[in-house]
């Protein structure tokens, strides 16, 4: 078999090309997640471990492990509970919009708040950030 000069580097070059071009233009993977727990009674609770937005306009999603519990729960700015998303109704097994369209940069922390106050109830779930689709 005769492999004309030059072939196989045009090749490989091209390939290289193409392979690039589509690293490009699927973009870096942002996905963000982390496992999260704690007890909430009536009123919020503030914990204060922050987390940083990497991905431009992405989305912050809450999903709670243990579904029939009646708690909500709201992004906040960590160090500032003034600055806050809504609360957000949790409990029924499905992941929840906690807020969208942050900032690459932002640094956020969780609030989580029961609907009973005489006692706080255990929960855990899975936090998930830099989600852009």
């Amino acid at each position: 078999m005769r492999i004309l000069h030059g072939t196989p580097r045009k090749a490989l070059v091209t390939g290289a090309a193409l392979a690039g071009a589509l690293v490009l233009a699927t973009g870096p993977a942002y996905a963000s997640s982390s496992n999260v727990s704690g007890k909430a009674g009536g009123s919020y609770t503030y914990y204060p471990t922050g987390r940083t937005v990497t991905a431009n306009g992405s989305n912050v999603y809450l999903k709670i492990n243990n579904p029939g519990t009646a708690i909500k729960a709201m992004w906040y700015k960590c160090g500032s509970p003034s600055v806050h998303g809504a609360g957000v109704e949790l409990g029924d097994g499905r992941r929840h919009l906690l807020g969208s369209n942050f900032k690459s940069g932002t640094v956020f922390c969780l609030a989580v708040a029961a609907d009973v106050s005489e006692i706080k109830i255990a929960w855990s779930g899975t936090l998930d950030w830099n989600v852009t689709s």
